[in-house]
């Protein structure tokens, strides 16, 4: 289910120019323009540019209005200033209806159903919301920004990833994170919480653990985010540092399953503790930015889940009920322990799936928006 809905705003109502307000209210009180423009100390030219709008209404006719009129200076400057910002708009959305074929360029109906932004029947206004969505003023800054995404992105060119649709998710991720109230990052207590963290594995329901999660993250400079990822943003997780004292650890559910959840939510921790401040992409290792770093971020996850020296007894799991008892040895969720005897091929993919627990991100937002 989507929430996107025309709007109707009635721009009209500001492009009436405020001197037409000053006109009925000097034919009110009975004045004919040259009188009037005799009481105001200008020509009747600069009261006939005024009515039409072609003068600015400034802050010493305001109070010259005040004095002659019924209506306090404010009243005058607040009538010329959403006036000139109606026209400014007016102008603005002609202009972006020229740029209308950017929109194909963004993920915009998946923005659209999953309420990033509202849809609108005017191509400029449709613009106009998504440039805000980015944070840019114009089509131009935007694509300076796409260009320093690449950079750091560096292999956008091969298979079906997109630059666009990496920077429109990590985009929503900085959105979210700006929502979260943070300590400044402490990176000794971010490492105290990686037990509490690991404790809720446990926890089967998302709607559960996930705001505890999220606290125990805050309180110490870390802002997780969960959003889905548009189409050609094969991620599954991503690390970026939205300021010198605050981290976003970015996470799409992409795989579903919380064994996948955990491990690249461990893993994202371990670029934030263990490597310099820098954006992280969690996809496919072969086309990773450092594989270096990236097995040092799966040694951390998988570590932290099931210490190494475990990994033997992995080996003799071949049964649901021993995969249990591990587990609950362990203190993690049975699901975690099948896939890493998945990742392991110590049994087949397929096998033992009822253990983990499913997740659907994109149907808690239909939910949320519903």
């Amino acid at each position: 289910m989507s929430n996107a809905v025309n709007k109707f705003k009635p721009d009209w109502l500001h492009l009436v120019p405020p001197g037409l307000s000053m006109k009925e209210d000097m034919e009110h009180v009975g004045f004919s323009q040259v009188e009037f423009a005799q009481r105001m100390g200008y020509t009747a030219k600069h009261i006939h540019k005024l009515i039409k709008g072609e003068a600015s209404i400034t802050a010493d006719t305001a109070l010259k209005l005040e004095k002659v009129l019924s209506y306090p200076s404010s009243f005058w400057l607040n009538a010329e200033s959403h006036y000139r910002e109606a026209l400014a708009k007016e102008k603005e959305k002609i202009a972006l209806e020229k740029e209308q074929n950017w929109l194909k360029q963004i993920p915009l109906k998946s923005m659209i159903d999953w309420g990033w932004v509202d849809k609108f029947q005017n191509k400029g206004d449709q613009v106009r919301a998504c440039l805000k969505f980015y944070g840019v003023a114009s089509i131009q800054s935007f694509e300076k920004q796409t260009q320093s995404y690449q950079v750091a992105f560096k292999s956008c060119d091969k298979f079906d990833r997109d630059p666009i649709a990496i920077q429109t998710w990590l985009r929503k991720g900085e959105i979210e994170a700006t929502k979260i109230i943070c300590n400044a990052f402490n990176k000794k207590n971010f490492q105290s919480v990686l037990g509490d963290l690991r404790a809720l594995t446990l926890v089967e329901n998302l709607e559960d653990f996930l705001p505890k999660l999220i606290d125990l993250c805050a309180k110490c400079g870390v802002a997780v985010v969960f959003a889905p990822t548009p189409a050609k943003c094969p991620m599954s997780g991503a690390t970026k540092w939205l300021a010198t004292d605050k981290a976003l650890l970015l996470l799409s559910l992409r795989h579903k399953t919380n064994d996948h959840l955990w491990f690249a939510f461990f893993h994202e921790i371990a670029h934030i503790l263990k490597h310099k401040k820098q954006l992280f992409l969690e996809e496919k290792k072969e086309f990773s930015n450092d594989k270096v770093l990236e097995d040092e971020a799966d040694k951390f996850a998988s570590d932290l889940l099931i210490p190494a020296e475990k990994n033997e007894q992995l080996k003799n799991l071949t049964s649901e009920e021993s995969i249990k008892s591990f587990a609950k040895e362990m203190g993690i969720h049975s699901g975690i322990v099948v896939g890493r005897l998945q990742h392991k091929k110590i049994i087949p993919w397929g096998c033992f799936n009822s253990l983990k627990v499913k997740y659907d991100i994109k149907q808690n937002i239909e939910k949320e928006l519903a």
